[in-house]
């Protein structure tokens, strides 16, 4: 693949991301809309499900990275919303997407996690529907005397009405459904089929995948912005939903409507806790005092201020992350209990408290802004809460110096893969300064004989063909300069210092093997066991065979620990092959070449430019085995053959 292929490619894949996480924005939109005015489902349903119901849609940004659970979620939050007495068009869409990538997966993979979604999910929510449907509500509406402003007067209590639990119950998924998602599915599948793409097995096998993908996918700097957007807007969404739920279980009459929609919007703040920490921290915090007043639970109002307080201590300047937050968590405690003391600031909030709700009832006049006043003063912010969001801050920083110190990590591991790398390449080129020297002498030798032949030609011929004469001439000036240009090319390949060696001495070959051998039987027993006739093998092989057994014999000696070695050379019409085996105690392959064994990277590139093969084979307590392939072509051979 070309670099601009793979371009296009890492292109495509961020603008289908970029698609992805704008539809999840649009569906969290969609479900902060359903929360200005919800249903009764909503209401008064299981805090739990509903909340399931009205994130649900953040997971198509995630459809790509684990289709299969995605879709799972997708669908149960689908039946979900229809127990809570709604269609869900949008958790219906996400469903379908997610099964459109669950296609994507191995055969097997997909045809299970599509039969599991489709079919599996609605069957086994129709068995128990009946069951399901009622405790899917923890309220429901029953007339009598309920409680008012401190008295017990005729009415229904706070509850979903029966007939909307009859009504719901009577409502099943709809079998159609089931058989347009499958559709999907089978398009998608048909539709990889046809352009026969091949199935991403192995990126989502497991849980263990699904969460490294899930890591990445929240690291990439382009999905912060979004990721961010989405969670500002999920918070807000279940703060108005914990609004809107606390009026219909009567909290939250004491606020006006500007009150209520200002404590709404404030986790919108949330998108800049990466930028300006700062900013939702101060306001989150301070209309924490007036919604605490206000309601029994602002639960994801104090979420949404921890989540500030984390970005804080996390994104923020380490200087202020602390000082701020300690500042903050001290003065919400305190601001709260002085504006209780000086009620007047609670009117500026409450104009409501100065008012009787209904003077039918009577329950008493303590002062002349209202009964209510009691039940607000006794919500003093206590200092507990304020230690327990100081948790966040604390985790907070916990988190900054996990991310540095991962990042440290990561740059170690950077700078350490580059340096095997860079030593890796330096090995090669010192091996091809090793082999350029050794084909210098062997391609010099070459063009030697050819100088000396075309340079004695013309005795053979009449004195007087003065044309052969000058032919031969040419020949031989053509040699002088081919030898001339190859050595100062390649001269300064022979010492680090760029010097040429003037030495030109004839390399050895496999008639110096047994001399070889020699040279080592005083550290070790070496059999050596030739095969085929090696006078007629090229100079070129027979250098690259001497240097392979000289370097494995020199690991063993140095590495191996090794009683015995056994070098064996098959000399053939058209291959040569090559075996050093040891009975040392092994190595590991792989360890070895991570860790730079400069000796293997020589072999390698030895048989490498002979187009040959080097296998190793060796394992820690069984020895070592060095064996190479190298073809012979029928020219050379011809060719070393007539030069002789």
């Amino acid at each position: 693949m070309t670099i601009s292929e793979q371009t296009a490619l890492s292109t495509g894949a961020r603008r289908a991301t970029g698609v992805d996480l704008a539809l999840a924005l649009t569906g969290l939109v969609v479900s902060l809309a359903r929360t200005w005015h919800p249903s009764a489902g909503w209401s008064y349903g299981d805090l739990p499900l509903v909340i399931l119901v009205a994130l649900a849609p953040a997971l198509i940004a995630l459809r790509r990275v684990a289709p299969i659970p995605v879709a799972v979620v997708m669908m149960g939050a689908a039946l979900v919303a229809l127990i809570l007495g709604e269609f869900d068009a949008v958790l219906i869409g996400g469903c379908a997407l997610a099964l459109w990538s669950v296609a994507a997966l191995g055969t097997w993979p997909s045809v299970a996690a599509a039969v599991g979604v489709v079919a599996g999910l609605p069957l086994f929510a129709s068995w128990g529907w009946m069951v399901v449907v009622p405790s899917a509500f923890n309220r429901t509406a029953q007339s009598g005397l309920v409680e008012y402003q401190g008295q017990m007067v005729p009415g229904f209590s706070h509850g979903i009405a029966p007939e909307d639990v009859s009504r719901f119950t009577n409502q099943q998924w709809p079998w159609w459904l089931s058989v347009a998602l499958a559709a999907v599915w089978l398009t998608a599948f048909l539709v990889r089929r046809y352009r026969k793409q091949a199935p991403v097995i192995g990126r989502h096998g497991t849980p263990g995948d699904w969460l490294e993908s899930l890591r990445q996918f929240a690291a990439r700097r382009e999905n912060v912005l979004w990721l961010d957007a989405m969670l500002a807007i999920a918070m807000t969404a279940l703060q108005l939903l914990d609004i809107r739920r606390g009026q219909a279980m009567g909290n939250w009459w004491v606020a006006p409507d500007w009150l209520v929609y200002t404590i709404a919007a404030m986790p919108l703040s949330l998108v800049l806790r990466r930028y300006l920490p700062i900013v939702p921290c101060v306001l989150l915090a301070a209309v924490s005092i007036p919604a605490f007043w206000a309601a029994d639970d602002i639960t994801f109002l104090l979420v949404a201020l921890a989540i500030a307080l984390f970005s804080l201590a996390s994104h923020g300047r380490r200087l202020l992350a602390v000082p701020v937050a300690v500042v903050l968590l001290t003065a919400v405690p305190v601001l709260s209990r002085q504006a209780i003391e000086h009620w007047k600031i609670q009117l500026w909030f409450f104009p409501v408290l100065t008012k009787n709700v209904d003077l039918d009832i009577d329950y008493g006049h303590p002062l002349d802004y209202g009964y209510e006043y009691f039940r607000v003063a006794e919500r003093v912010w206590p200092i507990s809460l304020s230690l327990v969001l100081a948790l966040a801050t604390v985790f907070g920083l916990l988190a900054r110096v996990y991310r540095r110190t991962r990042e440290g990590a990561v740059r170690e591991a950077e700078l350490e893969r580059r340096a095997l790398e860079q030593d890796a390449a330096q090995v090669v080129l010192t091996e091809r300064s090793h082999i350029a020297r050794d084909l210098h002498d062997v391609v010099a030798h070459a063009v030697n004989l050819m100088v000396i032949q075309a340079e004695t030609g013309p005795d053979l011929l009449e004195r007087g063909d003065q044309d052969v004469l000058a032919g031969f001439q040419r020949i031989g000036d053509a040699g002088r300069r081919a030898l001339s240009e190859l050595d100062r090319m390649l001269s300064a390949l022979r010492d680090s210092e760029g010097l040429a060696d003037p030495a030109l001495t004839p390399q050895p070959g496999l008639a110096e093997l047994p001399q070889l051998v020699q040279d080592v039987s005083h550290e070790l027993k070496v059999d050596l066991d030739l095969h085929g006739n090696t006078s007629g093998l090229p100079e070129g092989h027979q250098l690259t065979a001497y240097r392979l057994v000289q370097e494995a014999l020199t690991n063993v000696v140095r590495h191996a620990e090794a009683a015995k070695v056994t070098v064996t050379l098959d000399v053939r019409a058209d291959e040569l092959m090559v075996e050093v085996a040891d009975d040392g105690h092994g190595f590991d392959p792989e360890v070895a070449r991570e860790g730079g064994r400069h000796g293997l990277a020589g072999m390698r590139e030895r048989v490498r430019i002979h187009d040959g093969r080097l296998t190793i084979d060796s394992a820690p307590g069984r020895g070592t085995t060095v064996s190479a392939w190298i073809p012979v072509p029928e020219q050379e051979t011809a060719m070393e053959k007539r030069t002789e």
